[in-house]
């Protein structure tokens, strides 16, 4: 056997050997530009996850700072209108205090019988104090405007702070506001109880003059007493009003009582200087009238406004010229008219307790030297408002009764610079009744006072 040739072997096993192809160059730049493309694709496709990542950050961001924004402004508005509501209530209380202080004031000038002294002394205590508290003016400071749909988030965020700001200046004002209210609500309450206290004492002071004046006339002590519980129940801002009244009610009685207590006969007109019922009486600080003299002719005078009772014939001689005062537009009004010796009193004591002795003798006759005793004198006033008070010689009425007066009767008693005379300062609204006969002379003889007519010595003090 012969050995296989190997040669032929050989060839017929290996491989037979693959020529180069000339496309292989181009595949494997192709293959290259393929993975650059896949990575530039990959990095856009990161950077747009990375952009929108960032706009909805930015988008939440700006929300955020709208929401802030919006939040501040609800704020704002809020204490804007706490701010309103605390400077509507300061008016209020404020209104409601000022209103309360002029009754106060009022109520404390009121004097006469029925008013207890001690009950005005202590009023006027607890109302010395008491002022209307002052709102402090401030400026408050806006927060500004925005454009909240250009703002960019920062803008906004600053923004929402400035409201925050503003509001607690709104909140630090309305602070101020209520302690405002707050000292007007604590002065309100204190003078409320001080003129309910006051009420409370007049009350009890009236029913002393019911007890003791039990013979005056039977309707005027219940019309008295109507008054007096009614006082309980008065608004404080009502009291001075109801005072009116009340002391009208307590000199009607008192009125009734002195007639239904007068001596039989002082209703007849005596004559000369000395005589309690003579027209032309002298009284003064040095010639007091007894204590139990009262006139049994009074009566109120017809269409005189606040009419206070006179004795007859001075009455009517004061309607004849409040009738002629009409004709020419002056209304002939009257303060005070007949006062018994212990209404005097009571009036004198009230004075010396706010004034001293020296103070009320200059303007107030001490009991049983009054002249309203005799009831010829009156205090008249023609509603201009100088009711007792110097201004009213410049005033229509207070003209006319200088120039006129005497035509009726009537003659001023306490001049302008008279009272190293007459002992009183001047009081232009006092008229005595001397009757026609006595004033006619008077002015005819240009005698000014009534102690120079009767030939008496002045009065300037008491003896």
């Amino acid at each position: 056997m012969s050995a296989p040739d190997t040669a032929d072997t050989l060839t017929a096993t290996a491989p037979e050997a693959t020529p180069s192809s000339p496309d292989a160059p181009v595949r494997r730049r192709l293959l290259g530009s393929h993975g650059v493309l896949v990575a530039v694709i990959v990095l856009l496709a990161v950077i747009a996850v990375i952009l929108a990542a960032m706009l909805m950050t930015s988008h939440a961001h700006r929300q955020e700072a709208l929401d802030a924004v919006e939040a501040s402004r609800s704020t704002a508005v809020a204490s804007s209108t706490e701010l309103r509501a605390a400077q509507h209530a300061r008016i209020t209380s404020i209104a409601e205090l000022e209103t309360l202080l002029a009754s106060a004031d009022a109520v404390g000038a009121v004097s006469g019988a029925g008013i207890d002294p001690a009950a005005t002394a202590a009023l006027a205590a607890a109302r010395a104090p008491l002022t209307v508290p002052a709102a402090q003016a401030s400026t408050i400071e806006p927060a500004g405007s925005l454009d909240v749909d250009a703002a960019s988030a920062r803008q906004l965020q600053d923004y929402a702070a400035q409201l925050d700001a503003f509001a607690r200046r709104l909140d630090a004002a309305a602070d101020g506001e209520r302690a405002v209210v707050d000292e007007a609500e604590s002065a309100t309450a204190s003078l409320s109880s001080a003129l309910a206290d006051y009420a409370a004492a007049t009350a009890a002071s009236g029913a002393a003059v019911l007890a003791d004046r039990g013979d005056a006339d039977d309707d005027l002590e219940a019309s008295l007493q109507a008054m007096i519980d009614s006082l309980a129940a008065t608004p404080a801002a009502d009291l001075p009003a109801a005072l009116a009244g009340y002391r009208a009610a307590v000199d009607a009685v008192i009125a009734s009582s002195d007639a239904a207590r007068a001596p039989v006969g002082s209703g007849a007109l005596g004559s000369g200087f000395d005589d309690p019922t003579s027209l032309t009486v002298v009284v003064n600080k040095a010639r007091p009238l007894p204590s139990t003299y009262a006139p049994t002719d009074l009566r109120r005078p017809a269409g005189v406004g606040n009419t206070l009772p006179l004795r007859a014939i001075a009455a009517s001689a004061a309607e004849r010229m409040a009738a002629d005062m009409a004709a020419v537009g002056i209304q002939l009004r009257m303060s005070s008219g007949y006062r018994s010796y212990s209404r005097q009193q009571t009036l004198y004591n009230g004075f010396v307790a706010r004034e001293g002795v020296a103070g009320a003798d200059e303007h107030s006759a001490r009991p049983g030297h009054s002249e309203h005793q005799t009831g010829l004198a009156a205090d008249f006033d023609d509603g201009a408002g100088c009711n007792l008070n110097v201004c009213f010689q410049n005033t229509a009425g207070g003209r006319w009764l200088a120039e006129n007066a005497w035509k009726y009767g009537f003659i001023l008693r306490y001049g302008d610079g008279w009272q190293p005379t007459v002992g009183y300062r001047f009081e232009p609204w006092h008229y005595r009744f001397v009757g026609e006969v006595a004033a006619a002379e008077m002015h005819e003889r240009g005698i000014r006072t009534l102690e120079e007519y009767a030939g008496l010595p002045a009065a300037p003090g008491y003896p």
